[in-house]
């Protein structure tokens, strides 16, 4: 629908502002120079029209736009003329419109159905392939209005063309997409990185032709690998050094080309390139930027959204890629193209091997690991070790002037999951004599066996009601708190538990401060990166604002006083751990774990202080997924603690007949492997339970007996159901 312009409009509003619109004054607004010259202009389209409308908002003429808007709100616009307003007055300007919807009623659905149908006409197949193929009409004039029309449909249409430019191969159509693609700068730039980086063939060629014809300075690095090595093609190395000389740059050899990429990956690193990022790569309102890749066998574009600091790691992987494909990397370059190609693979969905680092020896695997150790790039230092535990070789726990090797290292990490792959990267090397850091183990091995159960949080406060308050609160929403009156308290709670999720600390915590009990967690590797939330008072949130800009794992809000309010800020809290393992696999790691202390306890081990941490097997032998795993090391730990354990298990009537049954041919495993480890008063109550026995059913007097034959050594320990002994196989 088309509206002519009214020509006697600015007469009648006149006539009529004084009355219906503004009172007095209204006829000086309204015979302003330049809302005069707005009214009487030209307004035969709907573009005019609703230009005039925007445009005597900006001018604050608010009430002579609301008349405007009266006819206009009603118009019944078609889609195509709806998406041309989007693609014309851009969309900041139409949400400006939005934004009033009090004054201009219905101004927010006008203004949705302009974007939705912007949207829909962008990603129409059809539309595209049509302006795609009219690029290449014989008419010029065809052409020309096929290059407006894609310039207006942004990176859509820009990806569209390139595609069909990857799949062109006849000289003169290739051209003719080219000169149409010159029109979707800026919008072309990001494509165009994703075809130098992935592309081969004419497609790289182009693009690299395109890149210097464009000015697109951030092809430098690109263009300049090509030339150093990264091509085989002729052709597309020639387009890449015209592409330098349009930049007015010199042909780099291939130790520049590194040095360049080394700055390149350098800034990123230093963060130097995350405010680059949000300055020149829009990020709209979810504060995420679009990342495109290019799928060689495919021929399509791909395109995700990331927070500025994955997409900048996700730019390194880039740069760090082509490290090794010019000239001769050095060490280092090696270790960052390993690094980054494991930091993002699981970001790209990439194969859980690759031929890449098949060519890197347990040597370079171990140094990488030592490198993304140092760097804390938990992703890479995870993938490192599980390769060098899936080689089997004992090469990775060697170690140089007594230091521990990086995969014992790994084990003391603060990231539970990297901890957790580096032990069973140890596990599955089964190392049969003691080695630096070798006392990594035990401490890791008892502590995911005890992290089974609810999540555990710290609550501290010096105010003892207050610590408890917050503490019922977590209570209600499923976590197992612990509120705390001290700040040594809250450190010796957070480093003791195997369950710990998070810590709640008062900014008016004290003995010690606020700042030492912060920086003493930091310090332990449980605790390391463990999330904390400062909960302060307004007296003191400003320092504890301050604390928290120094640790990316530290929040600080005013203290929460609602359930509600807790909830929210255990939302945030969970937001930190990218990992955040589910209960269940949690257990699944409590299980393996005991497995392991089982296998190592009866075969034999290297490790001196597995013995200590033995008091974790009398918690989990109640809880039931952990039941079966636990017996077996409680059978072979030989301890007086896990024989008085298995005694009271086999004595509960409570307990199912059959878990005492078990518990009864364990304790006998024991004795026959140790010896009895009882005192006589222990042995004396044994016999008491036997005794008191005699109105007990025949199931519960065999039990009994059965243990009373193992403390007599009367006969061997028979195999119990579920029960492997007395090899306990695993």
């Amino acid at each position: 629908m088309v509206f002519r312009r009214n020509a006697s409009l600015r007469t009648a509003l006149t006539a009529i502002g004084l009355v219906l619109l503004i009172g007095p004054g209204a006829t000086a607004q309204i015979e302003s120079p330049a809302v005069t010259a707005i009214l009487d202009s030209s307004r035969e389209t709907p573009i005019e029209q609703v230009l005039a409308l925007l445009t005597l908002i900006d001018l604050g003429e608010e009430d002579v736009a609301v008349v405007l808007w009266k006819s206009l709100g009603q118009a019944d616009f078609e889609d195509a003329v709806c998406a041309e307003l989007a693609a014309e007055l851009g969309t900041a300007r139409l949400m400006k419109l939005a934004r009033r919807e009090a004054a201009f009623a219905g101004a927010r659905n006008f203004v949705d159905r302009c974007l939705n149908a912007a949207a829909a006409q962008a990603h129409d197949p059809q539309r595209l392939a049509k302006l795609i193929a009219d690029l290449n009409d014989p008419t010029a004039a065809v052409r020309r209005a096929a290059r407006v029309d894609l310039s207006a449909l942004g990176t859509v249409g820009a990806a569209a063309c390139l595609e069909a430019l990857a799949q062109t191969e006849e000289e003169l159509k290739r051209a003719n997409l080219m000169f149409g693609l010159t029109s979707l700068h800026p919008e072309i730039n990001p494509l165009l990185l994703a075809a130098l980086a992935d592309g081969r063939g004419h497609f790289r060629r182009d693009a690299a032709e395109l890149a210097g014809y464009l000015d697109v300075r951030e092809a430098t690095p690109w263009l300049a690998a090509m030339v150093s090595g990264d091509e085989a093609d002729p052709a597309a190395i020639s387009a890449a050094v015209a592409a330098l000389s349009k930049l007015d740059l010199p042909i780099p050899t291939a130790r520049e080309t590194r040095t360049l990429l080394m700055e390149e990956i350098e800034k990123i690193e230093a963060g130097a390139a995350i405010q680059n990022i949000k300055a020149e790569w829009p990020t709209g309102g979810s504060g995420k930027v679009t990342w495109w890749s290019w799928l060689q066998e495919s021929g399509k574009f791909e395109s995700s959204e990331y927070d500025p600091t994955m997409f900048s790691t996700l730019a390194a992987e880039r740069f760090a890629r082509m490290l090794v494909s010019c000239g001769e990397p050095t060490p280092r370059e090696r270790q960052l193209a390993l690094i980054y190609h494991f930091e993002t693979r699981e970001i790209l969905s990439k194969a859980t091997s690759s031929q890449m680092e098949e060519e890197y020896s347990t040597q370079e695997i171990s140094a990488t690991l030592t490198v993304a150790l140092d760097h804390n790039q938990s992703r890479a230092a995870i993938f490192c070790a599980q390769i060098l535990g899936s080689r089997g070789d004992a090469a990775a726990l060697v170690s140089t002037r007594s230091r521990p090797s990086p995969l014992a290292a790994a084990v003391g990490q603060a990231d539970r999951e990297l901890r957790y792959a580096a032990l069973e990267a140890i596990m599955k090397l089964s190392p049969q004599k003691t080695f630096a850091g070798a006392s990594h183990v035990p401490k890791a091995l008892w502590e995911f066996a005890a992290g089974t159960g609810a999540p555990h949080a710290v609550a501290a406060s010096s105010v003892a009601i207050r610590g408890s308050h917050w503490a019922a609160h977590l209570r209600e929403i499923g976590f197992d708190a612990t509120p705390t009156t001290s700040g040594s308290q809250a450190i010796a709670l957070a480093i003791a538990s195997p369950r710990l999720s998070f810590i709640l600390i008062d900014s008016d915590i004290g003995r010690p401060l606020l700042r030492e009990v912060v920086f003493q967690l930091r310090s332990h590797p449980r605790t390391g990166r463990i999330p904390i939330a400062v909960l302060s008072s307004s007296h003191h949130l400003d320092r504890s604002r301050r604390i928290a800009a120094e640790d990316d794992w530290l929040i600080a809000v005013p203290r929460p006083h609602s359930a509600e309010a807790m909830k929210s800020l255990v939302g945030r809290l969970k937001e930190f751990d990218r990992s955040q393992e589910s209960l269940e696999h949690r257990a699944e790691q409590a299980v393996q774990a005991l497995t392991w202390i089982g296998q190592l306890l009866e075969n034999g081990h290297p490790y001196d202080e597995l013995h200590r941490g033995a008091a974790v097997l009398q918690e989990t032998v109640y809880v039931p997924e952990l039941f079966e795993p636990t017996l077996r090391a409680l059978a072979v730990v030989g301890t007086a603690e896990s024989q008085q354990t298995l005694l009271n298990l086999a004595s509960q009537n409570s307990q199912p007949i059959e878990l005492r049954r078990n518990a009864a041919g364990a304790f006998a495993t024991s004795v026959q492997r140790v010896g009895r480890q009882l005192t006589t008063a222990q042995i004396h109550r044994q016999y008491d339970r036997y005794n008191a026995s005699g109105t007990a059913d025949e199931a519960t007097q065999q039990v009994l007996g059965q243990v009373l034959d193992a403390l007599e050594k009367k006969t061997p320990p028979a195999p119990s159901p579920g029960i492997a002994t007395p090899g306990l196989n695993p």
